[in-house]
């Protein structure tokens, strides 16, 4: 991990094919990437279902410090990768600034957006399957 000219932001690299972090995993971290693709992914029946790709200047993660669950899915280094590290505490200052009613809003958002991740790779399973069998 390195220090960067992002006013102090931790950076970390992570090789291609890496797992940056679990389904299930306790988080305490969100990434902004720098460089490189990330993918998201459910394991659905055993097999990895792809949620979608973060991009450079895109952040992932972030859920799971936002509403203190568990994270929804897994991150893999589609390619090289580099993130910015953004701690728990930096999440919760951005939250604490928000104005009243902001964080009761993003709340319901990140429930219907675990809702929605969890029939996105289920529906994706089952057209996987359906392409397999036919």
């Amino acid at each position: 991990m390195k220090n960067g000219p992002e006013g102090g932001a931790e950076r970390r690299e992570f090789p291609r094919g890496s797992l940056i972090f679990r389904e299930g995993d306790r988080g305490d971290t969100a990434y902004l990437v720098h460089r490189g693709t990330v993918r998201i992914f459910k394991t659905v029946a055993g097999r990895r279902v792809t949620l979608g790709l973060v991009r450079p200047f895109q952040v992932f993660g972030e859920l799971a410090l936002i509403d203190d669950s568990p994270r929804m899915a897994g991150a893999l280094a589609d390619e090289d990768v580099t993130c910015l590290l953004l701690p728990r505490a930096a999440i919760q200052a951005m939250l604490d600034q928000a104005p009243e009613g902001l964080q009761t809003l993003l709340l319901s958002m990140m429930a219907t957006m675990r809702m929605m991740g969890d029939e996105l790779a289920t529906a994706r399973a089952a057209l996987i399957d359906a392409d397999h069998s036919g």
